[in-house]
């Protein structure tokens, strides 16, 4: 049973700036945000936090919403108008609460245009609940503990992600984050059959791909032959 996610990206000072803005892009606006490992919650540490936010808002600039089946547009509509009415209010809400709206979160009709809010707090409704929509706060951190921390402030537990070229912040990230999914140097959307893929907290129990949902719909039973002696 997967029930969803806020899924953070932490970014460490030594990563690629632009490599991890083209992965968050992909990982935040694909189908609209409506994907429960949609990257919601980009946590960066803060010698980071600026280039970050620099190729991250030329990044999705580059991203065209409208018609799917025209040429040029890479984000369609949300599939109800009242779920962008919904996350075109968050928005709005996290912006008089004190986020900066760097970009997009315009509504009209079934479409919110890609929205990037920076200096967002952790208590924001657009950070602590399930956006599940074309909108990714990002929050500033001092080291890897707050990263950790706050990539474990959630009831959710599906997706995050990591980017470093440290291997002891990567291990730490794996050891202490509490996710049933982990990526490191990419982003948080990110699967494959062969996965046992399923999430902790209230993001489900049990895991899927065809080998764990055959394990999980079988009953086994056990026979032993006792041989007369």
């Amino acid at each position: 049973m997967e029930l969803g996610s806020n899924s953070p990206l932490i970014v460490m000072p030594d990563a690629d700036p632009e490599k991890v803005a083209r992965a968050a892009a992909a990982s935040g606006y694909s189908n609209a945000g409506q994907v429960c490992i949609s990257t919601q919650r980009v946590i960066a540490h803060e010698k980071i936090y600026g280039d970050f936010l620099d190729a991250f808002q030329a990044e999705v600039a580059q991203i065209g919403t409208g018609d799917p089946l025209a040429e040029g547009t890479r984000m369609g509509p949300m599939i109800r108008e009242g779920d962008a009415t919904r996350v075109a209010e968050w928005i709005q809400e996290a912006v008089a609460d004190g986020a900066d709206l760097l970009t997009g979160g315009e509504k009209y009709d079934q479409f919110v245009t890609p929205a990037i809010l920076a200096n967002v707090k952790p208590e924001m409704k657009i950070s602590c609940d399930e956006v599940f929509g074309p909108a990714v706060g990002v929050t500033r951190v001092n080291n890897i503990d707050e990263a950790i921390a706050l990539a474990n402030d959630t009831n959710y537990g599906l997706s995050a992600a990591i980017f470093t070229q440290n291997i002891d912040w990567a291990m730490r990230f794996v050891r202490e984050v509490e996710s049933g999914n982990l990526m490191v140097n990419w982003g948080t959307q990110w699967r494959a059959d062969l996965m046992p893929y399923g999430g902790l907290k209230e993001s489900g129990m049990g895991k899927e791909g065809p080998k764990y949902a055959i394990e999980e719909m079988t009953e086994l039973k056990m026979a032993i032959f006792h041989l007369d002696s």
